[in-house]
């Protein structure tokens, strides 16, 4: 018989046990390890999975601050490999009703199937940007912070107005980065989409989101595309909260993509359709897309409309 202290196969160890061949502490300790060898193995295609996913996209730029009246007031800036044209930019503004969300939870390590939401407000940052494949193609990326507040109607106002600061400071510092400043994009979802569709609304128009104590208000805070998913708010009190209030005397509109789900409990369906059309009476290029079953912070938004917003992208730049 070989030697017990190299028996491997546990049929054989029972059998040697049975002759009282094997010491039964040295079995014990084998079948132990046995064990752990069959777990490991279990969990091998686990734990390759995971060692070879990719790891998510770190800042070349992390918390540039944009402006000194807060903490928050910071922004991450991801830019794409160097190359003989500038970069255009995409400005991601987070959701979360303007009183929870951080910049650091837009790059995401796994996009596969995303989580499902829990409950009617949350959680936030599941539908976000593919920030490597924005930097691939050429894309300087942000993810903005702003200040919050404790509810979306008093905490609108001074998060626009740093909307308008990371845009200016953006702007002012094109030639640092090699930003192209003529290429602006926002891009955002839920309450960050309505801030979006703002920035895009009011462009260079004295508004009262205009603090000269942020930044300068002789930069252009003007962007030249705006992306909203599930954003379009329009029931804040005040006019100086309605996107639709700036339409009309806007002297130049960018070009807006619109998405909205048809079982959105937060922001309906109706709400992106009026947006649309307020879009379209003045005279601006609007795309309104409403997915069917499609709910606040759907998973839908990344599986079918990341390839549709990048072409929406692609298109307005001349990509």
């Amino acid at each position: 018989m070989s030697d017990p202290r190299y028996i491997v196969d546990s049929g054989l160890i029972i059998d040697a046990l049975n002759r009282r061949e094997v010491d039964p502490v040295w079995a014990k300790a084998v079948f132990a390890s046995l064990g752990a060898l069959i777990l490991l193995t279990c969990m091998l295609p686990t734990l390759q999975a995971e060692s070879t996913a990719p790891s998510p996209p770190q800042p070349s730029f992390a918390d540039l601050a944009y402006a000194d009246k807060s903490p928050a007031q910071k922004l991450d800036l991801y830019l794409p490999k160097p190359g003989p044209a500038l970069a255009p930019v995409i400005i991601w503004i987070h959701g979360g009703g303007f009183t929870v969300g951080d910049k650091r939870s837009m790059p995401r390590r796994d996009f596969g199937p995303p989580p499902k939401p829990v409950g009617r407000y949350g959680p936030f940052q599941i539908q976000v940007p593919d920030v490597a494949a924005l930097t691939a193609k050429g894309y300087a990326v942000v993810s903005l912070n702003h200040r919050l507040g404790t509810s979306m109607g008093m905490a609108a106002l001074p998060a626009i107005q740093d909307g308008k600061a990371a845009v200016r400071f953006l702007r002012a510092n094109a030639a640092k980065y090699q930003l192209d400043s003529g290429k602006f994009a926002v891009w955002g979802n839920s309450a960050g989409g309505y801030m979006a569709a703002m920035l895009g609304a009011t462009g260079d128009q004295p508004t009262v989101f205009d603090d000269p104590s942020l930044a300068s208000v002789e930069i252009s805070s003007a962007v030249q595309a705006v992306v909203v998913w599930y954003g379009a708010e329009d029931r804040l009190p005040g006019p100086e909260l309605s996107v639709a209030h700036y339409l009309p005397t806007a002297k130049k509109l960018p070009p807006f993509l619109i998405t909205n789900g048809d079982a959105d409990q937060i922001i309906s369906p109706a709400q992106a359709q009026r947006l649309h059309e307020a879009l379209l009476k003045s005279g601006a290029k609007s795309t309104l897309v409403i997915l069917p079953g499609a709910g606040h912070e759907d998973p839908a938004y990344m599986a079918t409309l990341m390839i549709p917003t990048f072409t929406f992208l692609d298109k307005t730049f001349g990509r």
